[in-house]
């Protein structure tokens, strides 16, 4: 269960399988964007602007977001909205079986152009910025217009009131203010980004904030109410004995979330109480002072992933023998 994102669950367990020598499957990741599945009633038909790098356009149409766009689609079909931002050619699209690989090709499908997606006909629905963007200038930049134009980036806030349009809905994957790479010190994440686009958002509406603001991702609850759903399917699916549990109890006498980031990971586990028991691992974004943090504290707290394996097999041969006593 991670805040990154940018790729199917399905080729995340490819990589993880690689990394680990273990074989994963799809079922037992959870990105940050994989709780968006859950919209699919609401929003599949709806046009969606999706925001964020890596394959999250792809991504977004395979979970069965029907009319989704990428913001480098929407600002392609507008370069002076954002004349900062390069936007290479479209690809375009393969020629059919048996086709003439010499003959011209025809030109990409514009969303926008062409479909009549973020215009007064279709206006944009729901923003998901499904990871960090590639280009923080134009999605911000996008982002607020589309805001602004209660879902077409070129009408006036004021012909949207006087349309009746209703508010567009903007929902970020994960809230991470920071994140921990190869760098000595923490990097923004999408929590950051998120902070820039609600204050230019407000500065420019004399600050008011949008109507409808989500935020998924750990510490959310999402992720941890997805994550017991696909556990106990793989423990009905390894054929694993759960012990009987009343309704809406889990049959798990607990359930560890490792992580590096008290903010995220401790706070989240902490927040989705028993049976999940938050362990902190000293090899990312906390980097003390202290053993723990003092405002999101750990209820175990550990050097590293081995040693946070062991420590989560101590504790449950503890709880096991206290329940025979």
């Amino acid at each position: 269960m991670t805040n990154g994102g940018g790729m199917s669950e399905q080729r995340k367990a490819q990589q993880l399988s690689g990394w680990l020598g273990v074989e994963v499957s799809e079922a037992q990741v959870i990105l940050s964007h994989t709780p968006m599945t859950d919209l699919l009633p609401a929003l599949a038909d709806r046009p969606v602007l999706v925001s964020g790098r890596g394959e999250v356009l792809s991504v977004a149409r395979s979970y069965g977001f029907t009319r989704a766009l990428h913001t480098r689609q929407l600002g392609a079909a507008m370069p002076a909205a954002t004349p900062f931002s390069t936007y290479p050619p479209e690809p375009a699209p393969a020629a059919p079986p048996g086709g003439d690989a010499s003959s011209p090709s025809a030109p990409a499908c514009c969303p926008v152009r062409d479909l009549g997606l973020a215009t007064e006909a279709h206006p944009i629905d729901t923003i998901l910025v499904m990871t960090d963007p590639d280009d923080w200038y134009r999605d911000a930049q996008l982002i607020c217009d589309v805001l602004t134009g209660a879902g077409v980036p070129t009408r006036s806030p004021a012909a949207a009131a006087a349309a009746g349009a209703p508010p567009v809905k903007l929902i970020f994957s994960n809230p991470d203010l920071l994140w921990a790479n190869d760098f000595p010190k923490n990097r923004f994440g999408q929590g950051a980004f998120a902070h820039m686009v609600l204050s230019l958002y407000a500065r420019i509406t004399g600050g008011s904030r949008p109507q409808h603001v989500t935020f998924f991702g750990k510490p959310n609850p999402q992720p941890y109410r997805l994550a017991e759903r696909l556990l106990l399917a793989h423990a009905q699916r390894i054929g694993l004995q759960l012990p009987e549990a009343p309704p809406g109890v889990l049959p798990f006498s607990a359930i560890y979330a490792v992580g590096d980031n008290p903010a995220a990971d401790v706070r989240g586990a902490n927040q989705a109480q028993a049976p999940w028991v938050s362990v902190l691992v000293r090899t990312g974004v906390f980097q003390g002072p202290g053993s723990n943090c003092d405002v999101d504290a750990a209820r175990i707290v550990v050097d590293d992933v081995s040693a946070a394996v062991e420590a989560a097999l101590h504790h449950t041969r503890n709880l096991r023998w206290h329940s025979l006593r």
